[in-house]
């Protein structure tokens, strides 16, 4: 059962790191987004990451398949062991660093990563 959640893990890591992103983003509106974020003085920061969390629900019978609850530190000290720390993102000329990628999500704060809702399972990736 314990390979079945690493490989778990492992894999919706490498599909998120390696998803092809169906929508260009304008520099100059990343820019201006950017700029807007920075200006406004009633956001607050954002609570501090210290989950990765993965579920997997079974949605006939409503059990969870699989539930994975890792600390952040141990998804960054696996992204530093990581061979190739570099993914190129297909169709758009680009790289992502695997540990510049978790500062920049660990900054935003909580959030939802991926949510995939099938016909026989729901699968949610998020950080907490």
């Amino acid at each position: 059962m314990k390979k079945v959640i690493w490989i778990a893990v492992l894999v919706l890591m490498a599909l998120f790191l390696t998803a092809e992103f169906s929508y260009p983003i304008d520099r100059d509106d990343y820019q201006v987004i950017k700029r807007a974020v920075q200006e406004n003085p009633k956001i607050e920061p954002a609570k501090e990451v210290k989950w990765f969390k993965v579920l997997v629900v079974d949605n006939k019978t409503g059990k969870e398949k699989v539930k994975i609850t890792m600390p952040i530190t141990l998804v960054e000290i696996f992204a530093r062991c990581a061979d190739n720390k570099e993914v190129r993102v297909k169709n758009m000329g680009c790289t992502l660093n695997i540990e510049e990628l978790l500062a920049e999500l660990k900054k935003v704060g909580p959030l939802a990563i991926v949510e995939i809702n099938e016909e026989d399972e729901t699968v949610k990736v998020w950080l907490e």
